[in-house]
Order: structure tokens, then C-alpha cells, then sequence
């Protein structure tokens, strides 16, 4: 019983670089939420229901401006198969995790969720990994939740108070993205991520997000076979 407590312990502190990056763009979702006309029943609704970050938004979007549904399904289906590697990935590490705890886990599997487990599982035990898998996702969950509630009821009233905080927290989740793949790196390797976010910044800055995007993709592959070489030449 004490080693479970202490599994769920570590997990729980593993999850609050998320949890803290998770809050200010949960609120920003549910103060967007309400600003398109959505009740903030729903909007939590949504959070709960759907827990998938950037596709939330998309969903708003496609609500606001009356995109049919199989378009919206199709386009959410899109960014979201990179869940599939994430799961593939996992499977063998998590071994014999029963099956109803292995759903749950894949409910609760973020972005931001399986770049911790990427960098933290192997330090826990094997028998173990469910259970931290279950509660650093949980955990990561309530938050995300949480926010949106706070949004949803006190978003409005804050982003006119102060007009600056509603522009700064949708950066919060690609800013704890970009730092937690920043661990999973080599030191050598780390001059990838630099140069694909200068690289995005600067387009997205321009108006040409999509660009960004690709461009950024791109230097960022380009960037870490460069540094794999060089780290290899240096250990010759």
C-alpha cells in the first residue's frame, strides 16, 4: 500500500510543470469558449468530454463559423493521429497493464502527458507505470478541466480588465511543450528546437502560420540530423 502511495506521489509532482502549463490555456478556452456564444455548462462539458487541447479550439472555431460536422470530424481525425504513435510507443513499456487501466491512460494521453512519461517512466517501476501513468494523466486532466471552468466564468471579466493576459496564455501550452521535448534532447541535438522555433516565430509573426509550421517542422529535422553528425564525428 505504501509503494502505491508513493507511486501516486511522484506522479502527481511530475504532473505540475502540466498542470501549470495546462491552466492558463484551459481559462483561454473557456473565456473562447464563452466569447462565441457557447454557455459555460458547455463549454466545461467539452473539456471533460473531449479533452484534446488544440482540436477544442478548432471545434470553436468550426461551431462559430457553422462548418458541418463530418468536416469538423475529419479535420480533429487529422490532428489527432499522432495519438496513435503515442500509444504504439507506450504499449510495450507499460507490459502487463490491464486492459480497462490501459483506456483510461489512453483517455487521459496528451501531448504534453507523453513527453513526461517519455522523459520519467523508465524511472518507474515496471510494475508501477500504470498506476503512474493513470494519475499523472488525471491529474493533468482535472486542471485542464478546472481551467476552462474558471474561463468560462471569470475570462470575460479578467480579459477586459486586463487586456494583456488574454494575448499571453495561449502561448503558455506550445511554451511547456517546447520545454518539456527540450528535455528529451541531446545537448548537441538542442540546437534543432532553437532553430525551428526562430524559424516558426518569425513566420507566424509574418501571417503565414502554415508555413510556420512546415518551415519550422522542417529545419527542425534538418537541424538534428546536422547536430546527430556532428556528435558523432566528435566521438571519432
Amino acid at each position: 500500500m505504501s509503494r502505491h502511495v508513493g507511486v501516486r506521489t511522484q506522479a502527481m509532482s511530475s504532473s505540475m510543470p502540466v498542470v501549470i502549463g495546462y491552466l492558463p490555456i484551459a481559462f483561454a478556452f473557456g473565456m473562447t469558449g464563452v466569447t462565441h456564444g457557447v454557455s459555460p455548462e458547455m463549454t466545461i462539458a467539452m473539456s471533460a468530454i473531449i479533452f484534446a487541447g488544440a482540436s477544442q479550439f478548432v471545434l470553436l472555431a468550426a461551431i462559430s463559423a457553422s462548418t458541418p460536422w463530418l468536416w469538423v470530424i475529419g479535420l480533429c481525425a487529422l490532428m489527432d493521429i499522432r495519438h496513435l504513435l503515442y500509444g504504439s510507443l507506450l504499449k510495450a513499456t507499460l507490459g502487463n497493464t490491464a486492459t480497462p487501466r490501459k483506456l483510461g491512460i489512453a483517455f487521459f494521453l496528451t501531448d504534453e502527458v507523453f513527453a513526461t512519461a517519455l522523459i520519467r517512466l523508465s524511472a518507474v517501476n515496471a510494475a508501477d507505470r500504470g498506476i503512474w501513468m493513470m494519475w499523472m494523466g488525471g491529474c493533468s486532466y482535472l486542471a485542464w478541466v478546472m481551467g476552462t471552468a474558471l474561463g468560462a466564468y471569470l475570462g470575460v471579466q479578467l480579459s477586459e480588465s486586463i487586456p494583456l493576459l488574454a494575448k499571453a496564455m495561449p502561448f503558455a501550452l506550445p511554451a511547456l511543450f517546447l520545454i518539456l521535448v527540450h528535455e528529451t534532447f541531446k545537448p548537441g541535438h538542442r540546437t534543432a528546437i532553437i532553430a525551428a522555433a526562430l524559424t516558426a516565430c518569425a513566420l507566424w509573426a509574418a501571417g503565414l502560420s502554415g508555413l510556420a509550421l512546415l518551415l519550422g517542422a522542417f529545419v527542425g529535422c534538418v537541424s538534428t540530423l546536422w547536430g546527430g553528425k556532428n556528435n558523432e564525428l566528435a566521438s571519432e
